[in-house]
């Protein structure tokens, strides 16, 4: 009954992340824009019992999600950086009634101006995950995901969280605009030019344009085409989508951004002026 619970919680967060996200004020078209590309400002707190494991997998699922993250384990370096960095999404990993305490006087500090937060819970936690859910969200929490609910659900709904963030940072790579992604028209420029991308293309691009010159393995693409689902892929399949997109770029101009690296996967490497 909790597990029902508590994925309906963690869909009924998607749409109000969203719309926080949607209310702050969006990003004009990518000729005027001159912010990060590397996603969404995710400020993460980290339990002191929290073991490393755990501790490497959530960082991990919100990096690959596309989030830009910075780890922190002392509440007063949260404050800190809630002034100084301005996250769009507060996570904590592990909960506890001090945890519950210090939000409830955060959320009277001008700093903290409704951030969204959500709580992952630790393993540590396991025989408390109930009470945990229901203090966390009580404070204001926009989900709760146990840890019992096993890493891969974990990424999984996390990366769901993260995907609805992306509404008003788009992606620029080089210094004269060569590529713009615009995450809420969902609409991708090249050279100036617009081209038009199936969804799944869409966002492998968008993982392409947020990681230039890394090479990006066949397991990673795989993750990416199918939200971190597990999913396997034939090797051919793959193939194909690297060709499609390949040729899609080359048909804007883009010829020799996207090189295949061999036996390790492709790296994505636009010019740094057009």
């Amino acid at each position: 009954m909790l597990l029902i619970l508590l994925n309906s919680i963690a869909v009924h967060a998607v749409h109000v992340l969203r719309t926080a996200m949607l209310a702050q004020t969006r990003t004009p078209p990518c000729r005027s824009w001159a912010g990060s590309p590397q996603g969404p400002r995710i400020l993460l707190l980290v339990n002191a019992r929290t073991n490393g494991k755990t501790i490497v997998s959530v960082e991990v699922a919100l990096e690959r999600a596309g989030g830009q993250v910075r780890r922190v384990t002392e509440r007063p370096e949260a404050e800190q950086l809630m002034r100084r960095w301005d996250p769009e999404v507060f996570v904590l990993l592990g909960w506890s009634a001090a945890t519950g305490d210090w939000l409830r006087r955060l959320q009277f500090a001008p700093h903290q101006d409704d951030l969204p937060f959500l709580v992952v819970g630790s393993s540590a936690e396991e025989d408390h995950q109930e009470p945990n859910a229901v203090a966390a969200l009580e404070v204001g929490a926009q989900a709760y995901i146990p840890a019992s609910l096993g890493l891969e659900i974990l990424t999984a709904q996390v990366r769901g969280l993260l995907k609805k963030l992306r509404t008003h940072a788009p992606a620029r790579v080089g210094e004269e605009e060569n590529l713009c992604i615009d995450l809420v028209s969902l609409r991708v420029w090249i050279l100036g030019q617009e081209i038009h991308l199936p969804r799944r293309l869409f966002y492998l691009l968008y993982y392409f344009a947020t990681h230039p010159d890394e090479v990006v393995s066949n397991d990673q693409i795989a993750d990416i085409l199918w939200g971190g689902k597990g999913t396997y892929l034939a090797p051919n399949t793959l193939v194909v989508k690297i060709y499609r997109l390949r040729k899609i770029l080359e048909s804007a101009g883009a010829k020799g951004w996207l090189e295949t690296v061999h036996s390790f996967g492709y790296r994505f490497s636009p010019p740094k002026n057009a």
